[in-house]
């Protein structure tokens, strides 16, 4: 049967019309829906349903060949003559459609009903337990990558002074770059006062410190501690805070109160912590969370922990 084509606004709506024209109803009918429309904005739908229908093919039927009708006619003769010759003797139970219910205890040759071999749950089990386990393959490890060596202290001082002499260029600014160092830390000082490098709270002043390890890392790898101070800021912020910190532990002694700070970073917490470590009859600790973490200036008579451990910032 030739297919017919039919569109219309939704695909139910081509359906119909398609099924007009083959003249037939909807289950004797097949349908191929070609093109749906789509959804536009809105809810507005766009475009029409295309949809393809013909009217089912009906499947020939398979034409019995006439040996096989015989030879079926010559079985049911024999069998209608041997169950009649068999009423003298046993009688045999008669087969039905229904399967025959086999008895457990009359299963004793552990085979199904097709003859495969069954096999107990428990022996599998066993089977699978004394199977052994596919290993995945073991891999090498890698030999202990010897340890690199520190680069010498002249190549990371190049490096520190190269880079921030590029820095401070960019910056538009003309200043000179210090350094002092010994065997465990660098101190470039970049010269001069300047408040675009240091940033509200030396927060620029930090960002350059941590470009600067990083740099000179990657260059000249070393365990050397790299700092670096605009205008002695560092030093001056140092003198400050300890003077700051000796008035509020001079001020919780007076009064016997507990004395909070301002929020700081890890590196000021570190200087107050040192400041007051000396100082007899108040202690101090760190509370809160970064970056609102923030230091507690404690007497003696109130129960304070000493947290200058846990500031392990570099100063």
């Amino acid at each position: 049967m030739e297919w017919v084509e039919t569109t219309a606004k939704t695909v139910d709506e081509a359906k119909e019309l398609a099924l007009d024209k083959l003249g037939v109803d909807d289950s004797e009918a097949e349908f191929e829906v070609v093109e749906e429309p789509r959804q536009g904005l809105f809810g507005r739908t766009r475009g029409q349903a295309r949809v393809r229908a013909r009217i089912q093919p009906k499947a020939p039927r398979a034409k019995d060949d006439s040996r096989d009708r015989k030879r079926r006619r010559g079985k049911s003769t024999g069998n209608s003559r041997s169950s009649a010759g068999s009423d003298s003797g046993t009688s045999k139970p008669r087969e039905t459609n229904d399967a025959p219910v086999r008895a457990n205890s009359g299963d004793t040759d552990g085979s199904d009903d097709r003859g495969r071999s069954r096999r107990p749950q428990a022996d599998r089990s066993d089977a699978a337990a004394s199977r052994p386990k596919s290993q995945a393959p073991r891999r090498n490890k890698p030999a202990d990558r010897p340890k690199k060596e520190d680069s010498p202290m002249e190549d990371v001082q190049t490096c520190v002074e190269e880079f921030l002499t590029g820095l401070t260029s960019a910056f538009g600014i003309d200043a000179n770059v210090s350094l002092a160092s010994d065997d465990e830390q660098i101190m470039a000082t970049i010269e001069g006062k300047h408040g675009l490098l240091l940033g509200p709270k030396a927060r620029t002043l930090d960002a350059i410190q941590e470009l600067t390890r990083v740099t000179a890392q990657r260059s000249a790898p070393s365990s050397v501690r790299i700092k670096v101070d605009v205008g002695g800021y560092r030093e001056a912020r140092r003198d400050a805070l300890g003077k700051f910190a000796r008035e509020a532990a001079d001020k919780a002694l007076d009064e016997g109160i507990e004395v909070v700070l301002e929020p700081m970073n890890s590196a000021d917490r570190k200087v107050v912590h040192d400041a007051l470590n000396d100082v007899d009859g108040v202690s101090t600790r760190s509370a809160g969370n970064d970056p609102r973490r923030f230091v507690v200036v404690v007497p003696d008579r109130h129960t304070g922990v000493d947290a200058s451990e846990d500031e392990s910032a570099d100063v």
